[in-house]
This record gives structure tokens, sequence and C-alpha cells, in this order.
């Protein structure tokens, strides 16, 4: 009797095998695989084997009912121990001077017939074997090897795709904790620069009114570039928040309003003036979906047309539409434009045009990363189209 060898390069063999994290749980798609074994190589049993360390144990069996053997009396060992043929057969195992004398062939009913594929891919790294077995000896015509050898290609492959989803699920879950992480990172620092940022501000709005006849003009100028400097700090915080808190907003949750109560509230928030003018869809679209999202993405999208916009009449045009499967809404501005080139890159996090706006101040990059992250989320979809000096239109659609 000839216990089964190690393979050649069995640490790194073992080390792939582990990269798999093949589980025990049955397969549907594996078991049908070794079901068809059976109908085509007209044997009556079939095993996915899977070689560890100490023992062989089956991913799937078809004709038997066996979990594992132990290694070192296993064909499947001994299979996967080759280096270069790929191919392990043996017709008789009774009659064969290596086998004849293992515990499980010398017996009534004991394997008499082993045919078995090694499970490996460019790596000519086996995992185990796809194998029928026969208690009688039997012998493979060409044809049923081949179709063998491609069964075995077929497990290997299905194989690999479990190990990228386990490997794709492991990478998601790594991202989704740090981004976690980032997010409460982020809220909580955004929480704690509030208040420093408040006291800067009331601190010398007191120093100006209180001192203002000790203050030389320069000291006057110092003053606010501190206050103009928190009040920029706190609105950069006030955005990051906006963002974080747009991430986790329940977008599930929907309810019924109409296009016109939606830029009414914006126009309030962002204030009305005798120098903006912003013309309502033609009709008022009734749109069933998450308000406060669609009420923050107009925020964002009419608040940069407003901003970045040297006309001395600044107009914006709503456009708002719907198709069997979405609404489409169209924000469309008279302002400075944004270069071809740089179309792509505005809906990600703190990308800036390097422009400033009405007030001579510079964005942030990240309201439009917030309105992306929103479109998202509502099943939609956005893009740009503009022209330097001729205006910008950002079209947006919600599923519905």
């Amino acid at each position: 009797m000839v216990t089964a060898p190690l393979h050649p390069k069995e640490d790194e063999r073992i080390a792939y095998l582990e990269s798999f994290h093949i589980e025990t749980d049955r397969e549907k798609v594996l078991d049908e695989l070794t079901e068809l074994a059976c109908k085509l190589t007209k044997v009556p049993k079939s095993l996915i084997s899977i070689v560890d360390k100490n023992e062989v144990w089956f991913k799937s069996q078809n004709g038997l009912k066996l979990d594992s053997s132990p290694r070192e009396l296993s064909f499947c060992a001994h299979a996967t121990s080759m280096d270069e043929d790929n191919f392990f057969y043996i017709e008789d195992a009774s009659k064969h001077s290596d086998f004849k004398d293992l515990p499980y062939v010398n017996v009534e009913n004991g394997v008499k017939f082993y045919a078995g594929v090694q499970l490996k891919d460019s790596n000519n790294l086996p995992l185990g074997t796809v194998c029928v077995l026969d208690d009688k000896p039997h012998s493979l015509d060409d044809s049923q090897k081949q179709s063998l050898i491609m069964i075995a290609d077929l497990v290997m492959r299905q194989l690999e795709l479990n190990k990228r989803n386990t490997d794709l699920s492991e990478k998601t879950r790594l991202l989704e904790e740090n981004n976690e992480m980032l997010r409460n990172f982020a809220h909580v620092v955004s929480h704690d620069m509030k208040m420093p940022l408040a006291n800067m501000i009331l601190t010398s709005d007191v120093m100006s009114h209180k001192y203002s006849d000790i203050l030389d003009a320069d000291g006057k100028r110092y003053l606010k570039t501190i206050k103009d400097s928190a009040f920029s700090m706190s609105h950069y915080v006030d955005n990051i928040l906006s963002h974080y808190e747009s991430d986790q907003l329940a977008i599930e949750e929907k309810d019924q309003f109409d296009i016109y109560s939606i830029i009414e509230k914006v126009e309030e928030l962002l204030g009305r003036k005798d120098d903006i003018q912003i013309v309502f869809p033609e009709d008022n679209l009734v749109i069933y979906s998450n308000s406060a999202a669609i009420e923050q993405i107009l925020l964002n999208l009419i608040g940069n047309s407003i901003k970045y916009n040297n006309s001395d009449l600044i107009k914006i045009q709503i456009l708002a539409t719907e198709t069997p499967k979405y609404y489409r809404v169209a924000v469309k501005d008279n302002g400075i434009g944004i270069p071809k080139d740089k179309q792509k890159d505005i809906f990600k996090l703190f990308t800036t045009l390097n422009k400033t706006d009405r007030s001579g101040k510079k964005g942030n990059g990240i309201g439009l990363s917030t309105v992306k992250l929103l479109v998202d989320k509502l099943g939609g979809v956005i893009k740009c189209d503009s022209q330097i000096n001729c205006g910008t239109t950002f079209i947006f659609t919600v599923r519905k």
C-alpha cells in the first residue's frame, strides 16, 4: 500500500487553497455537475473533492454518501500530488500493486475504478479533483475522458467565481467600515469645529464694536479678515455635514409633492432678489419620491447657478418632465460655464475648478458631490452640458 505523497509545491498549494475560503455547504450548480459527470462517463458515482492538509473532504457527491476520507488513503490525494499530468486513472485498483491493499478497495463493494481530474487554473496548483468511481473495474474512452476534463474546468470556474464574490464581499465590507469611520470622524470633527468658529465670529464682532474708536484701519481690516475666514470655514463645515448626512438619508421614505412647491422652498432658502429670475417649468409636475433629497439637489444646483454667474440679470430655467420610469429635471442658467475637460470630474468630492464665485470666494468641491450622491440613491443619473460664458445645464433623473 502506497500512501499519498505531497504535491511538490505543497505549502504554496495549501496557501492557494485557503485563499478560496471554500465552504462545506452544498451548491446546486456543483451537484448538477457531479450528476452530469456520472451521466457522461456512465459511471455510477462521482465526487468533487477538496484535498486539505490532513483530510480530503467532498464539496459534492453523487451516488454515495461520504463527507470526507483520510488524506493518506485517498485516491484524490494521489491525483493532486502530480505536478504535470492532471488526469489520474485506475481501471482496477484490486489488481494494482500500489492500491490493492487499501482498506476501502479490498472489501465488498469497495472502490475498484477511479478516474480523477485535477481542479487547477493557470497557477498549476490543484485544489482537489472531479472524479468518478465504481465498485467494478471500468474504463473510459477518449470522449468520456474529455468530458470529465471539461466538467473539471466548469467546476474550477465556479470555484473561482465564488472566490471573486467572497473577495468582493470582504472588500465591500471593509470599504463600508472605513466609510462609516470616515463619516463618524467628519461628523464629530465638523460639530466640534462649529463652536470655536462661532466664537471667532462673535469675538471679532464684539471687538469691532467695543474698540472701534481705538482700532486703526489695519486693525479693523484684520478683524474683518478673521470674521470672513471663520464664516468661510463654517460654511465649509456645513457642507461637509450636509454631504455625510445626505449619505445617511433614508431615500426609501417617499412622499407626493409638486415641483413648484420645492422650487419655492429653494427660493426662500436662497433669498429672493431682483437680479435673479427663476423660470418655473411649464407644467407643475407631481412627483412621488423623497422630497428632502430633491430639495437638497435643487438647492445645490440653483445655488451654484447664482454663485457662478457674472450676468447683471441671473436667469435660471427649471424644466420638469416624466417618462414611464423616470422623472427628469433640468436646471439651465446663463452663468460662466464649465470647461469641457472638467465636466467629468466636477461630481468628485473636493474637486473644484479653482474659480471664484460672485462674492470672490472659491468653491469647496462638496456641493455637486452631494448632488451626485443623492441622485445615485434615487436611482437616477446626472449629467452636465456647458460652454464657457454661455451657461450650464444640469439634467438629472429620478426613478419612479
